[in-house]
């Protein structure tokens, strides 16, 4: 457990008083003013920042919820559950119908009523231009009751309507504005934005008119550096209070600092290898098993997360209701069992140590960004001990972005929740055209039992029908599940109220965040 007594260092307040300008202006005053503005802001580094403003833009709005700017209906507190937030509450009706009460007192920055109309129009924008929306909005109808009242109508029974609306994919804004600049954004948060520069720095303060609980520090300044030990030199000096995604390979560095320490949570998420199922290589499942059966999990949580993480081999054994599929389909990793695969299929190994097939050598470009540099360079020496020749091309997420979109990519990796509902979730991840899918997976069985879970009210029967289909997407490896992605934040011990939570990436800024008196 981290402690929870903090002060801030407020350099170049201990002035003389006596000291004046030769304008006549006290040089006290000007200095104390520029410290206590000083003291007053938080400074967040991230790896990466928000390139946008507009919320249904990638990622934005995970950026702009974290830091206290954008708001969701429903929240997810750390023990789990789902609280009101944005929303008065929710009731479910009947088995398809939910009811949403919204508060009469909250307003967007603008002043505008955040009433039935705005929400679902900022919900309608996010489900037509945010792909990562659509899962948690698909099957719902959402009807104005009354100014203030949702009705929520479901395709399915029993759908965890709060729950689905708890994702910062679904933040409300105010959609009939221009996300485009500071001066235009209209959100609801505790911190209004004040400054952006793209994927440099956010500048932002108090809302005066917030509609809650009023935040205790008034300005923030969450800033991009990208370089790790750059963003871990800045907290350990004390210039930065919260250094995000900090790498595995830095904990050595906080052992003994008495300026910041590091804060790990335990997050559902897996670490996942997604493929595209177009290249040739790769469309033959055969190919793609023996890429996960070559895997040492437990030898990459040493390489690549300095031991802190459990290796998972399904997408949903990072999730605790699911335990039983941490180890299923692969139980432990097997070169004769991927070699003899890559026999069946065609690829014989060469002298050169490299598989060839038609002339053709079997080569995969695996792309990685953010902390997962030593990740991909560990499932690169793994591979080659079976043949392959795997490619790691670490880069800006952009990068990955832009080579799903024009195809002309084999592999990357990145980490999505497993915790919610399973049938959100799974697919998501696995039915045709979903936001996740990134590789183009289209099984007829997992696609009917999809449609099995879809149409399941009973919670015993939809946790059977998920771990059925865990397990086939397991076998037929589109994906490859690795382990939970460590999730590690440097907090200063001079700061009080940061709280830890298994969705950290959305739970950075509190309102009750405060410095230590001295």
């Amino acid at each position: 457990m981290r402690r929870s007594g903090f002060i801030v260092i407020l350099a170049g307040m201990l002035i003389m008083a006596a000291c004046s300008s030769n304008t006549g202006a006290p040089a006290a005053d000007t200095d104390n003013a520029q410290a206590q503005e000083q003291a007053e802001e938080l400074v967040i580094a991230d790896q990466q920042i928000a390139a946008s403003l507009d919320p249904v833009e990638p990622l934005t709005t995970s950026y702009l919820v974290s830091v206290g700017a954008a708001e969701t209906l429903f929240k997810v507190n750390a023990d789990g559950e789902v609280d009101a937030a944005l929303a008065a509450s929710a009731r479910e009706l009947d088995p398809n119908r939910w009811e949403i009460t919204l508060r009469e007192e909250a307003r967007f920055w603008s002043g505008k009523a955040i009433d039935a109309d705005a929400v679902i129009a900022s919900l309608e924008r996010s489900r037509e231009l945010d792909l990562q929306a659509q899962p948690f909005l698909d099957g719902l109808r959402l009807e104005k009751s009354d100014d203030y009242t949702i009705h929520v109508h479901t395709e399915r029974s029993h759908v965890p309507v709060p729950l689905n609306l708890s994702y910062y994919q679904t933040a409300i804004h105010n959609a009939e504005a221009e996300h485009d600049a500071v001066e235009s954004m209209d959100l609801t948060g505790m911190y209004q934005v004040i400054e952006f520069v793209p994927k440099q720095k956010m500048v932002l303060a108090a809302y005066e008119d917030y509609w809650g609980t009023k935040p205790t520090i008034e300005r923030i300044l969450h800033e991009e550096i990208s370089d790790e030990q750059t963003r871990m030199l800045s907290v350990l000096s004390g210039r930065s209070h919260i250094a995000l995604k900090v790498p595995v390979t830095s904990l050595a560095q906080f052992q003994d600092s008495d300026t910041a320490e590091v804060v790990a949570s335990q997050a559902a998420n897996t670490q996942t290898i997604y493929f595209n199922l177009a290249r040739p290589q790769l469309a033959d499942e055969r190919v793609r098993q023996a890429l996960s059966w070559a895997i040492d999990r437990e030898e990459l949580i040493i390489l690549a997360a300095e031991g802190q993480s459990v290796p998972v081999t399904t997408w949903l054994g990072s999730n605790p209701a699911y335990a039983e599929a941490s180890d299923s389909v692969y139980p432990s990793f097997s070169n004769e069992t991927a070699e003899q695969l890559l026999d069946e299929a065609g690829w014989q190994l060469a002298d050169d140590g490299i598989r060839y097939k038609d002339g053709l050598p079997l080569s995969v470009r695996l792309m990685t960004w953010g902390g997962d540099k030593a990740l991909g360079e560990a499932l690169q020496s793994q591979w080659s001990r079976v043949g392959i020749n795997a490619e790691v091309r670490h880069g800006d997420y952009s990068l990955i972005q832009t080579a799903r979109e024009t195809g002309d990519w084999d592999a990357s990796i990145e980490a999505w929740s497993t915790f919610g509902d399973p049938y959100t979730l799974l697919s998501g991840q696995y039915a045709p055209g979903s936001s996740a899918n990134y590789g183009g997976y289209d099984d007829a069985q997992t696609n009917e039992w999809l449609a099995q879970l879809a149409e399941s009210a009973d919670p015993a029967e939809q946790r059977e029908w998920a771990l059925k289909i865990n397990e086939r997407v397991a076998q037929q490896a589109p994906v490859i599940s690795l382990f939970p992605r460590p999730q590690l934040t440097a907090v200063s011990t001079k700061l009080q109220g940061f709280e830890q939570h298994f969705r950290q990436f959305e739970n950075i800024v509190k309102a009750n965040m405060r410095w230590e008196a001295e």
